[in-house]
């Protein structure tokens, strides 16, 4: 059978792409291999979020994952096969192997098309560890198919996985410990915000280690024992359940790229600014070519994807330089752009910087804030990185990323009126510092003033 264009995975990025090429007049096939939705519906953001929001709700403890599993199912009722073939998409489960450049074959069928788009996802990464092989262990891709919350649990690294769940797991009663190799919680980020995270942690009864090499795994009866080298002592921690938490791998197994002269090596697939891999009609978008593995970027790239099908004699690069994301500690944490230090690296002196605390923020002083912080850079007036820790970091930073990505100085802001005491008109504060610069260097205020 022959189709504009075939999709290869149902997660983000491949619906996408499905659902946009369908409402431009394509005929789309779409092929997924186990669940339409991919990682964020079942294993990733809907129920971590939904994990955190309901330990917070102080859902009981014995009924947490049935409820997290009754919202993957809400969510999931909007992206079945049913509604998408619904919608004119023609969608196969099965598991997809490349002939050629225009032909894929699943359980035996042919199907060819002008167009393929790669977007399998990744997987969690599992290293090689003594003793792993000697017991069970969660990744994010069984955590939420458990049916109580373990008495005590040790996390294989201190990403963000492990910082998120940690919370909500100690707060319904588990013991938790981290184990992380660097010397350096969340080393991308500025200092003081690792140093939150650390001290965030501690009040909550979370153990961590850092600066942890040399691990090993042993069964004790229904124990595991975590063996583990800190500053060159020998040190074992006991838990019922291990979670893995080691990085992540792309789906490439099985898809014999090959046959179809595709490039790509252990980190994913390799593609050109206009996420075309190495066959010009072959795309791929999403956490199998993408370093940044986010659910929106693969959105993003999926609509990039989409774009360039579409208007091949025009098309559309990608743009990696706005990229906002969001941990969701507590309070939430959330950054786009250059952190201070990267920003400092490139711009020197020339660079501006703006910040407030919940010591001058009023929103945080009414609301009862422990912990805010918003930082806002900025060189010749535009942003070039913001970062906010605090109660809706995340939706803060999205109004910042949206003057970022139009290229909006940031003391425009304060044209906008905003309601008092809001979120919104921290911003506006924050403007007003860039504002007050802005026109302490304008020539003509300059020359009036003398």
């Amino acid at each position: 059978m022959k189709y504009d264009v075939i999709v290869i995975g149902g997660g983000a990025a491949g619906l996408t792409v499905a659902i946009g090429s369908t409402k431009i007049g394509k005929k789309v096939l779409l092929i997924e291999k186990k669940h339409i939705g991919g990682e964020c519906t079942w294993s990733g953001c809907i129920p971590s979020k939904s994990f955190i929001h309901l330990a917070a709700q102080n859902t009981d403890p014995t009924n947490i994952f049935k409820e997290v599993n009754k919202i993957i199912s809400n969510v999931y009722s909007h992206e079945t096969p049913d509604v998408l073939r619904d919608m004119g998409i023609d969608v196969i489960i099965g598991n997809p192997k490349f002939i050629d450049s225009n032909t894929i074959i699943v359980d035996g069928s042919e199907y060819k098309s002008e167009y393929i788009v790669i977007s399998t996802g990744s997987s969690p990464f599992i290293p090689h560890i003594p003793g792993l092989e000697k017991i069970e262990y969660l990744t994010n891709e069984n955590f939420f198919l458990q049916t109580e919350i373990p008495k005590s649990i040790v996390f294989i690294g201190g990403g963000v996985i492990s910082l998120e769940l940690s919370l909500p797991l100690a707060k319904l009663g588990s013991k938790v410990t981290i184990l992380e190799k660097s010397k350096v919680l969340l080393p991308l980020e500025d200092p003081e915000i690792g140093e939150y995270a650390i001290n965030c942690l501690k009040e909550n009864n979370i153990t961590l280690e850092l600066g942890v090499d040399e691990i090993s795994f042993s069964k004790d009866g229904i124990k595991t024992k975590v063996n583990f080298v800190q500053n060159g002592k020998n040190k074992i921690v006991e838990c019922e359940k291990v979670f893995l938490s080691t990085g992540r791998k792309p789906n490439l197994d099985d898809l014999d790229l090959d046959k179809a002269d595709i490039s790509y090596t252990e980190k994913g697939i390799l593609t050109n600014d206009y996420l075309q891999t190495s066959m010009n009609n072959i795309y791929s978008a999403g956490d199998v070519c993408c370093p940044y593995k986010f659910s929106h970027m693969a959105g993003y790239q999926g609509e990039i994807v989409v774009r360039n099908i579409v208007a091949p004699v025009i098309k559309k690069s990608a743009d990696y330089t706005s990229i906002p994301w969001v941990i969701f500690l507590s309070p939430e944490y959330s950054r786009t752009g250059l952190n201070e230090k990267e920003a400092r690296e490139k711009y020197g002196v020339d660079l501006r910087v703006y910040t407030l605390d919940e010591k001058t923020n009023d929103r945080s002083i009414a609301s009862l804030e422990k912990k805010f912080l918003l930082k806002v850079m900025c060189y010749k007036d535009k942003i070039v990185g913001a970062s906010c820790l605090g109660e809706r970091a995340g939706e803060i930073i999205g109004t910042i990323q949206l003057m970022k990505s139009l290229n909006i100085p940031l003391y425009k802001y304060v044209e906008s009126i905003q309601a008092y005491p809001t979120y919104s008109d921290v911003i506006r504060k924050i403007a007003k510092m860039a504002n007050v610069e802005h026109l302490s260097e304008n020539p003509i205020l300059k020359l009036l003033r003398k």
